[in-house]
């Protein structure tokens, strides 16, 4: 056997994703979905909605995913191997209860389960991981060998992906004369208290930046947080508006972001930076740009296969 090789037998891998609306009329349920079963106000519902609509009226987020799945699957199965990538969702269809039903009747054996997000956080991962263990309780299925992959924040492997499409990115903006590039990372927001309750979702964040930053030596770099929640409570900053503040005030200067806590395109990507922070940015006389989503890219089915890998026990 090389050195991929498993027994006989069958081992699901399941990415958890928060999960997107599929269209616009139903974004009260999605809402309601990620608060718990409490309905939103019309005027949040509206927003949201507005924001669906800027984007074309859907995420990309399921559709994205599911080829993610299918090509770790691929990728995974390669030399041999009896993988089977399931995808499901906190917040919508499909969710992670429907995916832990299907691996039930597939007969899988064991499970390897990772977040779509590479920075642990009690606000996000943990959450998945609750979701998903209730599940298969659901389901009769608790006795079912499950491996967590709480963190791959700082994976070679996903370093070198955002790694390569920080450099392409660069290089499209030196064609177009832009040199001395102030390069922000971020990654989503959530509520400040809870690093009070011992989250070190910021520790994360950071051994990524420095991960990344160690490969590619940006000229000048920050970090700062986006897309806050609506719910009144400090969230984790800076945020990108005050960073591009900081920058303007520096001269007007081009501007690459780089969102580290996201690996594919959804609404934080294609409204929060490419509408609502380029615009901002305009405001400051700031050019604004932002590095490729991983979604499909070859470096980054491998560094999903080489986390897979690293976990199997």
């Amino acid at each position: 056997m090389n050195e991929h090789s498993q027994p006989a037998g069958k081992t699901a891998v399941i990415l958890m994703a928060h999960g997107a609306p599929t269209c616009v009329d139903d974004i009260p349920l999605y809402l309601k979905n990620i608060r718990s079963g409490t309905e939103s106000s019309p005027e949040v519902i509206q927003i949201i909605r507005d924001r669906y609509e800027a984007i074309g009226g859907s995420s990309p987020l399921l559709e994205i995913t599911t080829d993610q799945a299918a090509e770790l699957e691929k990728f995974l199965n390669q030399d041999g191997g009896n993988f089977k990538v399931y995808i499901g969702m906190r917040n919508w269809s499909p969710y992670i209860r429907d995916a832990v039903k299907q691996m039930v009747a597939d007969g899988v054996e064991r499970v390897l389960a990772m977040c779509l997000a590479p920075q642990y956080s009690t606000w996000s991962t943990k959450l998945y991981f609750n979701a998903l263990n209730n599940a298969l309780d659901q389901h009769s299925a608790g006795t079912l060998p499950v491996q967590f992959i709480g963190t791959w924040a700082n994976q070679p492997s996903l370093i070198d992906a955002f790694a390569n499409r920080y450099n392409d990115a660069i290089e499209k903006m030196r064609a177009l004369g832009h040199d001395k590039v102030h390069t922000i990372f971020t990654v989503h927001s959530i509520p400040a208290e809870s690093l009070d309750y011992g989250d070190f979702y910021d520790e994360e964040y950071d051994s990524t930046v420095k991960a990344i930053v160690e490969r590619v030596k940006p000229f000048r770099w920050y970090q700062a947080y986006q897309s806050q929640g609506m719910i009144p409570v400090p969230w984790l900053g800076p945020t990108v508006e005050n960073t591009l503040d900081r920058i303007a005030r520096l001269g007007s200067k081009p501007v690459l972001i780089v969102p580290v806590g996201f690996v594919c395109d959804h609404i934080e990507i294609l409204y929060d930076i490419d509408i609502e922070f380029k615009k901002y940015a305009e405001s400051k006389k700031l050019k604004l740009f932002r590095t490729e989503s991983l979604n499909c890219s070859p470096l980054f089915t491998q560094a999903l296969a080489s986390v897979v890998w690293e976990h199997l026990v």
